[in-house]
């Protein structure tokens, strides 16, 4: 049944495809007749003539336009090529410049590599010079100190150190031994190797020396919760006494100057004078790498020759228009006038000092503990002084009148500390000016 079904479609189809055959025969015949039929006409004859010559012209026209265009693309393909070649030649131009560079380069850094090496090697030379000459040195320190059959100090500690030579001396420097511009000023700095005069920079540190201007929060706040100066005084004497107390272990104190302007390179700066280069290098030796109040301490010698040209001389009536931002030394007077010894006054030579002015002690060391007790702000480093300032203040919680009655005996220990200094200060400054007079009168008589 399905095979007589399929049979039956395909035979229909069949008759289909036929029909159309037979129409399709008949449809071209009747046209391929009209078409007979019109070309015996002479306008038909003409309308395809004319249809020829039109398509031809289209051809003519085509072709035309396509060699023009082919004309136009062979003319735009010349100048990219030409402009293809130039480009290529500026870019081998320019390979050729940059690898002319980097080979000047290379070669540049070649001989700064070269030049480096040097300079590393020259400063490995020198450090190691720089250390051994620094290990001689310590070692010829330590000499001088450690032999009291030594008068006088070792020619090599008596240099002065120059910071340019070819220049001339820097004129506050030499006045003050202090310059706003440091190790970059361009003209002479001359340090001691070795002097009477302790030069600690930055010791007395104090908010009321700081060069700020006041916060506008605070700009309008009323003057007595201010700090006044009755504060910077009372915080200077606590300081001097903390600071004298540690440094009359070394020798006997001649003068002891404390800088108050707030400029930068003089704020907080001390000046101590003692007796002796034995007693000063005894104090630098035993100061270095030494913390006071969680600040290290910088220590030099200074070689200051006159108060009269570091000091400015308006500061003493309160009259300077500076106020303390002058570049002259501006000083705090000490707690009863407590070495404030002129300088010039312990200038004489050191054969002609009172061997009485030299201690004899033996050398204190900052291991040694009196009976008091270390200053609390004396310290080897600053994790030391902040561990020491907590049980301070765990103490203080803990027992606040034993406190007050420790207070209180420190006070009175201060008190008389002063007293013996003053009477210490008159007799030493006493004893300096009858050998200064002595030595005047010798000098008459010869």
């Amino acid at each position: 049944m399905p095979g007589k079904r399929a049979r039956r479609k395909l035979t229909k189809k069949n008759q289909r495809k036929r029909r159309r055959q037979k129409q399709a025969k008949e449809r071209d015949k009747l046209e391929e007749e009209a078409e007979s039929q019109r070309l015996l006409q002479p306008e038909y004859q003409k309308w395809v003539q004319k249809q020829r010559e039109m398509e031809e012209f289209q051809r003519l026209a085509e072709e035309r336009e396509l060699q023009d265009a082919e004309e136009l693309w062979l003319r735009r393909e010349a100048i990219a090529q030409r402009q293809f070649r130039m480009d290529e030649a500026k870019r081998r131009q320019e390979q050729e410049e940059v690898e002319r560079l980097q080979r000047e380069q290379a070669k540049e850094r070649a001989e700064r590599q070269e030049i480096q090496r040097k300079q590393r090697e020259e400063e490995i030379r020198k450090s190691a010079k720089a250390a051994a000459e620094f290990d001689a040195m310590m070692e010829s320190m330590n000499e001088y100190l450690n032999n009291p059959r030594l008068e006088k100090p070792p020619s090599h500690l008596l240099r002065v150190m120059e910071t340019h030579p070819e220049e001339r001396p820097c004129e506050f420097f030499s006045r003050t031994n202090c310059c706003r511009y440091g190790h970059a000023c361009t003209f002479n700095h001359r340090r001691p190797m070795l002097a009477r005069i302790l030069l600690i920079r930055h010791f007395f540190n104090h908010s009321m020396l700081q060069e700020k201007p006041p916060h506008k929060e605070y700009a309008s706040a009323e003057e007595h919760l201010e700090l006044t100066e009755q504060d910077l005084r009372s915080d200077y004497d606590e300081f001097f006494d903390d600071a004298v107390e540690e440094l009359e272990k070394f020798g006997t104190i001649v003068n002891f100057r404390t800088v108050r302007n707030t400029l930068e390179h003089l704020r907080g700066h001390v000046f101590v004078e003692y007796t002796s280069e034995r007693s000063a290098l005894r104090a630098f030796t035993n100061l270095q790498g030494r913390y006071y109040a969680s600040k290290r301490l910088n220590v030099e010698f200074s070689n200051l020759k006159t108060w009269r040209g570091a000091v400015c001389g308006l500061s003493l009536t309160r009259k300077c228009p500076k106020g303390n931002g002058c570049g002259y030394l501006h000083l705090f007077r000490n707690p009863n006038n407590l070495f404030n010894t002129n300088l010039e006054y312990t200038t004489t030579p050191k054969g002609e000092r009172p061997a009485s002015q030299t201690p004899k002690a033996k050398t204190p060391s900052w291991d040694d503990h009196n009976e008091h007790g270390r200053n609390w702000r004396w310290s080897e480093s600053p994790e030391v002084e902040l561990e020491n300032h907590n049980n301070l203040g765990n103490s203080i919680k803990n027992s606040n009148n034993r406190q007050v009655l420790k207070n209180s005996k420190s006070r009175r220990d201060r008190d008389s500390r002063r007293s013996n200094r003053s009477e210490a200060s008159k007799r030493n400054r006493s004893s300096s000016e009858s050998s200064q007079d002595d030595h005047r009168s010798n000098r008459r008589h010869q």
